[in-house]
């Protein structure tokens, strides 16, 4: 890097116990002589105010509030904004960078308020206005749309660098008229590799790592399961529907549940894994175009991979012959591709194989990551 690191501050909607996008940025960006430190909301209050993570620091802040809640939210999100914001002023940071559009407005506010007016990136992991997040009918659905894509147009404005994670979002911020790359949510090959030894003897099984957000689809994974001899599921995170899915599973054999995990630990549960389930609900739009980080963690183990069908990533797979695409709302699909992985292991480490083989030839961090290098070297 050419000149004096930046002093950079992140914003987040989540305590950042595990968010792979956000770790590994900031991570990245301190080893590039950076000074990182992410502010980021706690909602359940159970992790440390302060935590130094390597070479960049967390700082976590309230109020105490449930995830979801569509506009009985908004008085929470508030209050985490004007509390972040706050501290950022004091930090005096040279780049305010917002991961998603729902920690905008604070960054926009830190622009407003800073003496030298901190350079402002936008980093969106998703397309909000089509998040769970956002009311979807009535007139409150309509209200907090437009509401969404009047602060997106207000933030796009004012960015010096928005970056996105899948190629179809680009065109839409540069109609807007800001420069935009793209930041795949591509794993470290480093830490995410194939199993090096023999397939031990064990149940064929299906991995769901993430936050647990969709009920209905890990239903299905779990009645599949239930079903069909020879196959197990590991399903761990946190989220929304952690307590849902706990309930659902409880008393079933060769389904095993866990609780939220750390970016270190997830590569020993790839490694207890056989194939990669990432199935969603298809009619949020988001998923319509999403690179699911587990299915990207999930090719460079060498794992085969279950996605919806219709959708960019299903396209993808499909193309590529890494896994199998279903549509995310038929149990007899969703189990038939359970099936059919589990009952020719040869075949599902073929795809899994070719999986590798794409990460290695240009879907890894290693990568995509020079982008964002190249990006905050222009910010200086």
């Amino acid at each position: 890097m050419s000149g004096v690191g930046l002093h950079v501050v992140m914003f987040v909607t989540n305590p950042v116990v595990y968010d792979p996008r956000v770790e590994k940025e900031a991570d990245l960006l301190a080893a590039e002589g950076h000074d990182v430190t992410v502010l980021a909301w706690d909602r359940a209050g159970t992790a440390p105010g302060r935590e130094q993570r390597g070479s960049y620091a967390i700082e976590r802040f309230g109020p105490l509030a449930p995830f979801g809640g569509g506009l009985r939210s908004l008085m929470h999100f508030r209050q985490f904004w004007m509390r972040a914001a706050a501290r950022a002023v004091e930090l005096e940071p040279d780049v305010v960078h917002c991961h998603d559009l729902d920690t905008a407005s604070a960054g926009l506010r830190v622009k407003r308020k800073t003496t030298r007016s901190a350079r402002l990136v936008l980093d969106f992991h998703e397309l909000y206005r089509e998040s769970r997040m956002v009311p979807r009918r009535g007139i409150a659905g309509m209200l907090a749309r437009a509401a969404v894509d009047r602060l997106e147009r207000d933030a796009v404005a004012a960015a010096s660098l928005v970056i996105v994670s899948v190629p179809g979002m680009v065109e839409r911020y540069e109609r807007m008229g800001t420069h935009t790359i793209v930041v795949e949510n591509a794993p470290d090959t480093r830490r995410f590799r194939p199993r090096s030894g023999p397939r031990p003897e064990r149940p064929f099984t299906f991995c769901y790592l993430g936050q647990k957000r969709y009920l209905e689809s890990l239903k299905l994974l779990i009645d599949a399961v239930g079903v069909q001899p020879g196959t197990a599921a590991l399903i761990a995170g946190g989220g929304t529907a952690a307590a849902e899915v706990a309930a659902y599973a409880r008393g079933r054999e060769r389904v095993e549940v866990l609780g939220a995990f750390s970016y270190v630990e997830a590569p020993a549960l790839y490694e207890r894994s056989d194939a990669v389930y990432a199935v969603y609900d298809a009619r949020v739009g988001n998923i319509r175009v999403a690179w699911p980080v587990k299915v990207m963690e999930g090719m460079a183990c060498g794992l085969p991979v279950i996605v919806n069908a219709g959708t960019m990533i299903g396209d993808y797979v499909t193309e590529q012959d890494c896994g199998l695409a279903v549509d995310g709302a038929d149990a007899t699909a969703v189990a038939d591709a359970i099936a059919r992985l589990a009952g020719d292991p040869a075949s599902s480490a073929a795809m899994g194989a070719r999986g590798r083989a794409l990460v290695e030839a240009g879907l890894s961090w290693e990568v995509v990551s020079a982008r964002l290098v190249e990006a905050y070297r222009h910010l200086g």
